[in-house]
């Protein structure tokens, strides 16, 4: 039934790409804006900050609103310039991600101090030369009462042991999932719950081909650069690793952050921008660049933890096997990306994407059809896109 839609769709010369039904538009001001230029996974630096100069301030003067205070306007401009230039520094651990865990760990660590340290040392140079009043506040009278007493000691070993400390947490959230161990310790799925979630389910294309041309050992360095890439969009976007199957990733939301600002469309669009942005790397190191498909889908689904030993967060329900039948659709109907008509009755697409119908189609095990669309950039959003990256290679602004 579906094929023969889909024939006399290609058949007949009135019929063009129907885009979905006009929906409320997207307001002007994107929250996830600003998280661009700081990453989710660096959000914690921010926090750590605070909790530094805030212990260090009540180390030395107890509970004082005045050495509270000038710690927090010490220690949120520092957090967030270490934060951006963090950030910018995700180069070094790409380079770097086959890095033994420890090594990486204390690189870190030592890095982050080294941060504080200079930036605490350039804000106290400014207090100092200002004169200001520095009784009562975390910041010394002179430097020579800084540098000669156990202050800087104190400080460098709080900045050391915080930063070792969320450091060890952030790489085991970064290893074993954001949500795992808080789940798991907390028992929050011990019993058995229903939700709402969306899954995205990511499959890598022709990765038999792929796999007999490059040899196990190849494909498996091939596989381990392609997850670890559109790992950061995935974090960027509030998405969850449910698990890897294969060459398949399966990303979850809880439904209303998904829903909200289309971050569950917006994903996907930003796995194939991060994949090209690192395309001369696969064409050096393995000759192809990765190519993925994806279905989108969403519903109530049960969640509990299973395994004595190996304990894990699984879910169950129709949801996951719908999403898993529509990924096998996408190459039958040319599509990158299906999406269901139950997401999109219930989403604000944004102004750059278009949806095509598909028309209902039998999925396999599915007694009823399920309308699906075919989600895609829109070719202004693409002309602009390289018109944007055209100016700024020249420098133009």
């Amino acid at each position: 039934m579906a094929d023969e839609k889909l024939n006399q769709a290609t058949t007949d010369e009135t019929t063009e790409r129907v885009a979905m039904p006009e929906r409320t538009e997207l307001p002007a001001f994107d929250v996830l804006q600003p998280w661009k230029a700081i990453t989710q996974n660096n959000v914690y630096i921010i926090y750590l900050s605070i909790f530094l100069f805030a212990f260090y301030a009540f180390t030395r003067h107890g509970l004082s609103w005045i050495a509270l205070s000038t710690s927090l306007f010490v220690s949120v401009p520092i957090g967030f310039a270490i934060a951006f230039f963090e950030t910018r520094s995700q180069e070094f651990r790409h380079r770097h991600r086959r890095t033994h865990f420890w090594f990486y760990l204390l690189y870190r660590t030592f890095r982050l101090v080294i941060w504080f340290m200079v930036l605490f040392f350039f804000i106290m140079l400014l207090v100092i030369g200002l004169n200001f009043n520095t009784n009562e506040t975390i910041f010394p009278h002179n430097l020579h009462d800084f540098f000669a007493t156990r202050k800087i000691f104190e400080f460098l070993a709080l900045a050391l042991g915080i930063s070792i400390f969320s450091n060890f947490i952030d790489e085991l959230n970064r290893k074993l999932g954001r949500d795992a161990i808080y789940n798991l310790v907390f028992g929050k799925y011990h019993q058995v719950k229903q939700e709402d979630r969306l899954f995205l389910f990511v499959d890598l294309n022709n990765s038999t081909d792929i796999a007999e041309a490059m040899g196990e050992l190849e494909y498996s360095h091939f596989l381990q650069d392609y997850f670890y890439d559109i790992s950061e969009p995935i974090a960027r976007y509030f998405g969850r690793v449910y698990q890897y199957v294969g060459d398949e990733a399966v990303i979850t939301w809880p439904l209303k952050k998904g829903m909200k600002f289309a971050v569950c469309l917006r994903c996907f669009f930003a796995i194939q921008k991060q994949l090209n942005r690192y395309k001369d790397y696969y064409m050096k190191r393995y000759n192809r660049v990765p190519e993925f498909k994806a279905a989108l889908h969403g519903g109530s689904v049960v969640v509990s933890e299973v395994g004595k030993y190996k304990s894990e967060i699984a879910y169950h329900g129709d949801v996951l096997n719908t999403t898993a039948r529509m990924l096998s659709k996408c190459h039958e109907l040319g599509a990158e990306l299906l999406v269901s008509d139950w997401v999109l009755q219930q989403i604000a697409l944004p102004n750059y994407l278009k949806a095509d119908e598909m028309g209902d189609t039998q999925l396999k095990g599915k007694l009823q059809e399920v309308n699906l669309y075919s989600v895609y950039l829109s070719k202004s959003r693409e002309a602009y896109i390289r018109r944007r990256n055209f100016f700024r290679r020249k420098g133009v602004r």
